[in-house]
């Protein structure tokens, strides 16, 4: 049956996928990946990371088989970086054409020990020395902000200091259990800026911004859901049926059902 035969293999290629998860890493500084290939390419690929840990273990690395092979997975990956696809950026001397050094292909943002990339997970001195070290990573270090500070500007723009604070402070989009990085997010004010009567309405200051995601920055503005900033990087929600939510540096839990005002009728959550 070869036309069922061509229907199957059409499907399963539907299901090649590579998937990073690169908003979440281990207290060890490691990040998860998961892929389905075509079996040509899964065996390729097997083969290259064997072939990659056994040459390490030749060069004298004391490392796990594991660790060798995931060294050797980055190493594949940072050698298709800097290879290029054209000649371009070689220097030709003396009518020779001499590579040039490869640029760093990682960057790594650290604020104040914790890196940006990682959900704001804390590292060790050992792992910044190391990075640092590398060749291929290129490791920039924010100054320090104090998120107790309380910052504020004219308008409905926040300053660019502002905004970073305002990042570095939730990491993430701030509704509940949503972890889409706060330097995707749009900052919401969470008193409503009136841009008639500007000494009226909310304040654009860090105590009055949050980040939230396009879709819940959305699901807040039409009024169905509401939510309070109770201390820097703490905000408590509130659902359309009156279920309380806390969402701060830990995670996000339900606090259970706010009693509804006398008369009000709630719209559904969803």
């Amino acid at each position: 049956m070869p036309d069922a035969v061509e229907e199957s293999l059409e499907k399963s290629a539907d299901k090649r996928h590579v998937t990073f998860d690169t908003q979440q890493t281990s207290y060890d500084g490691t990040m998860s990946l998961e892929a389905s290939l075509e079996i040509p390419d899964a065996l390729a690929l097997a083969a290259a990371v064997k072939s990659g840990a056994e040459h390490l273990a030749r060069l004298g690395s004391t490392d796990t088989v594991d660790g060798r092979r995931a060294t050797t997975l980055g190493d594949l990956a940072r050698h298709q970086l800097t290879i290029g696809f054209d000649d371009d950026g070689d220097a030709v001397v003396e009518g020779h054409r001499t590579p040039q050094p490869a640029a760093p292909v990682t960057q790594v943002v650290l604020q104040v020990g914790r890196i940006e990339q990682a959900g704001q997970r804390v590292l060790s001195v050992e792992q910044i020395r190391a990075w640092c070290g590398r060749p291929d990573a290129q490791v920039i270090v924010k100054p320090v902000i104090d998120l107790r500070e309380r910052l504020e500007c004219k308008g409905y723009q926040p300053t660019d200091k502002i905004r970073e604070h305002v990042i570095v402070r939730d990491g993430t989009c701030v509704f509940p259990w949503c972890g889409r990085n706060a330097r995707h997010c749009d900052l919401d004010h969470i008193v409503a800026y009136d841009h008639k009567h500007p000494d009226q309405g909310g304040s654009t200051s860090t105590d009055n911004l949050a980040a939230l995601c396009r879709r819940h920055h959305r699901l807040k503005t039409h009024g169905r859901w509401r939510y309070e900033m109770t201390d820097p990087g703490v905000f408590t929600w509130t659902s359309p049926l009156g279920y309380t939510y806390l969402r701060d540096h830990t995670g996000s839990r339900p606090l259970g059902r706010a009693c509804p005002e006398p008369h009000t009728v709630h719209p559904p959550d969803f």
